[in-house]
């Protein structure tokens, strides 16, 4: 597969070291919360961050990149390859459908994410179900599945309204909901959802649809994400209560990009956290970091852009303790740019996974 080919191919970082201990030494090192260490070192043992800071460590051998480097970026609903695992046209409820298993390392759209720096995705089923299933925490950089089960994925949108199928209205869609929650068997996904262990990716598009989701979710003690919400910014204040983020979709449409870029800004402002859609299949590996840029350039710091492309990311996907930023004990997810990450003149150099040199830019990155 295309993504093991990488990793079989990747240098041993460590001649000097033990082959599973090294430091990567770069002028920016962003660590994903804000910081940013000046001529900064990360230190990686075992696949994992052991340290980050200014001070040059002993033992290890260090490894200087040109550029700078970032925690690799989170994409929050990716539908490659989960379309065979949404095919079910009979049910408008599948909450135990496993999407993990519509993971396809060697999909040929991954190499595009893992060469713009997206070094971890959530994959789901579209939205056309009311309850699509369990979406999944998958490394296309790695080529392996991080967590199974992570979230549940509701369709509150029009999209999931049937023509001349039952439901065809909001009222129906959400008696169908009331009814699927109040049968859900202890240690069902539902169930874990109303307990509060397994957060919820809410799709609704509209203000109206997503302030119907909001209500819906605080009523049953539901967290997570709304997924879509470009007019979120009408319903911050409901949003922050609820203890929701938002996952935006990155799009082209100017009018709709408007609006995500008003909202973002707002969110920002209220310290709510957010998210983006990667959507390599709709939008193109770009659409992330376009979308970051254009909130950027009506106002949004580079710090809260690179928070939504990573630590805030993370934690809407409930993999905060492990992924999104650069910090002791997290996974050496990182990406050497060539320029400060969220430039859209900045180039990546090269992509490590897990430690693992994955993707270098022809003869750029890291120098042996």
């Amino acid at each position: 597969m295309l993504i093991s080919c990488l990793i079989a191919a990747a240098p041993l970082l460590g001649a000097t070291a033990p082959e599973d201990s090294y430091a990567l030494r770069a002028s920016h090192v962003h660590v994903g919360d804000g910081k940013v260490v000046l001529d900064g070192f990360v230190v990686i043992e075992d696949g994992l961050v052991k340290s980050v800071s200014s001070n040059a460590p002993r033992g290890v051998r260090v490894v200087d990149v040109e550029g700078q480097i970032a925690p690799g970026f989170i994409g929050l609903r990716e539908t490659i390859g989960a379309t065979s695992e949404n095919t079910e046209s009979a049910r408008k409820s599948t909450p135990t459908a496993d999407v993990s298993f519509a993971f396809d390392p060697g999909h040929p759209a991954w190499s595009g994410l893992v060469a713009e720096g997206v070094t971890t995705v959530a994959i789901s089923a579209g939205s056309s179900r009311i309850v699509g299933g369990q979406a999944a925490i998958v490394s296309p950089a790695a080529g392996r599945v991080l967590k199974r089960n992570a979230m549940v994925t509701l369709g509150l949108s029009r999209a999931s309204l049937g023509s001349s199928t039952a439901p065809t209205s909001y009222a129906g869609l959400y008696a169908h909901l009331e009814e699927q929650f109040a049968a859900a068997a202890d240690g069902s996904p539902l169930a874990a959802a109303k307990a509060g262990k397994m957060p919820v990716l809410m799709r609704a598009g509209t203000r109206n649809e997503s302030a119907r989701a909001i209500e819906f979710a605080v009523t049953h003690g539901l967290k997570g994400a709304l997924v879509g919400a470009p007019e979120a910014s009408d319903l911050v204040d409901g949003i922050k209560a609820s203890g929701l983020g938002v996952v935006f979709e990155s799009t082209v449409n100017p009018s709709l990009s408007k609006d995500i870029v008003k909202s973002a800004i707002a969110l920002s402002a209220a310290e709510v956290p957010f998210a983006f859609t990667s959507d390599a299949a709709r939008q193109g590996p770009l659409g992330m970091r376009m979308q970051a840029a254009a909130c950027m350039r009506a106002g949004l710091s580079a710090d809260a852009a690179l928070r939504a492309l990573t630590g805030d990311a993370a934690k809407i996907a409930g993999v905060g303790e492990t992924h999104g930023t650069l910090a002791a004990g997290k996974a050496a997810d990182l990406v050497v740019w060539s320029g400060p990450p969220t430039d859209l003149t900045s180039r990546v150099q090269s992509v490590y996974a897990g430690g693992n040199l994955v993707h270098r830019a022809h003869a750029h990155g890291a120098h042996q």
